[in-house]
């Protein structure tokens, strides 16, 4: 197979194009550029006669109107939507110059092999892209940060991931990844506004033409809109999840500790200490009513470290979310370490103790910092103080304030032995972008060219062969 890529696609030469697919928004812009030109729902609106529409669209209240995800768990699930809503924005909104942009697109290390050459094969066959490369989620975050080393933390939309990245390449035996994320969140929230606020309606903003603030319990006081008829419930439920992102977005804290500890009387008394009004935040929802939140919120939060300890009130949402460890059966045979030969016993000084790794039960509800620490326990010892104190958190459901302080504080207690520093960008742009930037960065480095894939290669080869030999 040959391995030249036809034209030099050069930093300083060709400004790419950068894709960063994800589950809740979607990243799109070009090489060489601080931030993205555009970032946008990864949704579409399709109409009863099937056409396809996307921005304003979304939130236009229409008769059969269906807003549908595009993709799931940061995989593309709707191809369809997925080509119109790319080719959308590459055509009317970026004027792509295909024939002289090449796309680097962002994927995350789980994705299987027939989803990749799907992927492949997609963009090469509905755009016109001279050539394209595609570049591990976590990787990208790494070259973001300058550290070709690190363990990245990412707390997206679907899913939690906890991936090893030696020398820019992902480490995917040590992959560790569950769903107790983002939408995770958004849907305890639902479930405790439905059981302990009864008469707080949840209905969405678009049903409302005016409204009154009122203190809750008191009834809304509102008018409502005209709408058409047969509006589709995707859209409503769209609409309505709107305000669990909201309360996630305003209401969360993460208290120092857990609130479900085994000592009781500790935990009964530490709760207390939460409950106090200096704790309390207050939220408007869309119907006007105004409801206030203590220990809720500090709950919420802490969900993300204790998922198990917060069961589901609601069967119907319990059921999505099954016991999960967060242990993946993932390999490629080039994303292995292999550890330098060590020394014979008595030839070194004391090694770093190895942190106990917990219970393999593939029904063992792990949490954030469970994760984090599972991870670095199995970890080949030459590379465990490194990566320890390389600890880069990403992903738009980190942004909970004090979660990095209590994730900080947790390892450190399960790992005495190691020195923990945790890295995070301190603005919500950068938190949720740190893929796409790092993309950006990759693809206008000047030594970058070599590693483009051309469609004449992709012709001549096709897409398995070119997954082996040239996408790592």
């Amino acid at each position: 197979m040959s391995t030249n890529a036809g034209p030099v696609y050069a930093g300083d030469e060709i400004n790419a194009l950068v894709l960063d697919p994800g589950t809740y928004t979607t990243r799109i812009g070009y090489s060489g550029d601080d931030f993205p030109k555009t970032i946008v729902p990864s949704l579409y609106a399709k109409d009863e006669d099937n056409s396809i529409h996307f921005d304003a669209s979304l939130d236009y209240a229409k008769t059969k109107r269906q807003v549908l995800p595009i993709l799931k768990d940061s995989l593309i699930e709707d191809w369809e939507g997925a080509v119109a809503q790319y080719r959308h924005y590459f055509d009317d909104v970026l004027k792509v110059d295909y024939e002289e942009q090449p796309i680097l697109i962002t994927e995350p290390v789980w994705g299987t092999t027939e989803y990749r050459q799907k992927l492949i094969e997609t963009f090469y066959e509905e755009f016109n892209f001279p050539a394209l490369y595609l570049a591990k989620t976590p990787s990208c975050v790494s070259f973001q940060q300058g550290r070709l080393t690190c363990l990245v933390v990412d707390i997206g939309h679907d899913s939690v991931s906890v991936t090893p990245v030696v020398d820019g390449i992902c480490l995917l035996r040590n992959l560790m990844k569950t769903h107790y994320a983002g939408l995770f969140l958004n849907d305890q929230i639902k479930d405790t506004l439905v059981s302990s606020f009864s008469k707080l309606d949840l209905s969405p903003t678009y049903k409302i033409k005016t409204k009154t603030a009122v203190e809750y319990p008191l009834a809304a006081q509102y008018v409502a809109r005209d709408l058409p008829e047969s509006i589709t419930e995707s859209y409503d439920q769209t609409q309505q999840r709107r305000i669990f992102t909201e309360a996630k977005e305003l209401l969360l804290e993460t208290p120092e500790k857990r609130l479900n500890s085994s000592n009781a009387q500790q935990a009964a008394a530490y709760k207390e200490e939460l409950k106090k009004e200096e704790n309390e935040r207050t939220m408007e929802a869309p119907l006007g009513q105004v409801f206030n939140t203590c220990l809720e919120r500090f709950a919420w939060a802490d969900l993300l470290f204790d998922p198990a300890s917060y069961p589901f009130k609601d069967q119907s949402l319990a059921d999505k979310y099954l016991p999960n460890s967060g242990e993946l059966s993932l390999s490629s045979p080039y994303d292995d370490y292999r550890p330098i030969k060590r020394a014979r016993k008595g030839e070194t000084g004391p090694a770093t103790p190895t942190p106990a790794p917990d219970s393999a039960d593939p029904n063992k509800i792990r949490g954030l910092s469970q994760l984090v620490n599972h991870a670095i326990s199995n970890i080949d010892i030459d590379l465990r103080t490194a990566i320890a104190s390389t600890i880069i958190v990403t992903g738009g459901s980190s942004m909970i304030p004090q979660l990095n302080d209590r994730l900080n504080a947790e390892l450190l207690s399960a790992n005495p032995a190691l020195k923990i520093k945790i890295h995070a960008s301190g603005t919500s742009l950068e938190r949720t972008t740190q893929a796409w930037m790092g993309g950006s960065v990759l693809a206008s480095l000047g030594t970058f060219h070599q590693m483009w894939v051309s469609k004449a290669e992709y012709e001549e080869a096709g897409a398995e062969r070119i997954l082996t030999q040239r996408f790592r």
